[in-house]
């Protein structure tokens, strides 16, 4: 019986001896992977960024193709960059557009909790969104701040005397 416990003694040593070797390489494995992983992320990081300055060489690319001309005094043809009037007092911004040669659209009030930094009267966005190039004459809609519940437009708001709805 001893004979018997002495060989699977070794037998388990064995086995043990075997298994770490095991538990090593996996953890190697595991290493490498993260590595591997690591760099996989940083590549795409940087694919990612190319790919947005390469969008944006080509909107430049087809802006210019589509040069801004100027029919008569005050007039602008042609495509025009839009320009960033969140934060701005909803009067300025529309005299910000019509200056780039764009009107105010449709302008809709958003009633409740300000963000912090912004008043009441404000843009809080626009559509399209800043820097994108739009014909000229092309209505920007603009979401402006309001306190209070929400609430659907009331036709005597500040935004109505600018709103080109009827």
């Amino acid at each position: 019986m001893a004979v018997k416990l002495e060989q699977r003694l070794t037998e388990l040593r064995a086995e043990y001896e075997s298994g770490q070797k095991i538990l090593k390489d996996i953890e190697l494995k595991l290493s490498e992977l993260e590595d591997r992983k690591k760099n996989l992320k940083e590549t795409l990081l940087r694919i990612s960024g190319a790919i947005d300055l390469l969008e944006e060489v080509l909107e430049e690319k087809e802006s210019a193709e589509v040069p801004e001309t100027r029919a008569g005094p005050g007039t602008v043809t042609g495509n025009v960059e839009v320009p960033n009037v969140i934060r701005q007092p909803l009067e300025k911004a529309i005299k910000f557009l019509e200056d780039a040669g764009l009107t105010a659209g449709e302008i809709v009030e958003q009633k409740g909790i300000l963000p912090i930094g912004v008043t009441a009267g404000e843009i809080l966005r626009q559509e399209p969104k800043p820097g994108t190039q739009s014909p000229a004459g092309s209505s920007v809609k603009l979401v402006v701040a309001v306190k209070g519940k929400l609430l659907p437009l009331d036709r005597n708001s500040l935004c109505d005397a600018f709103s080109d709805r009827s």
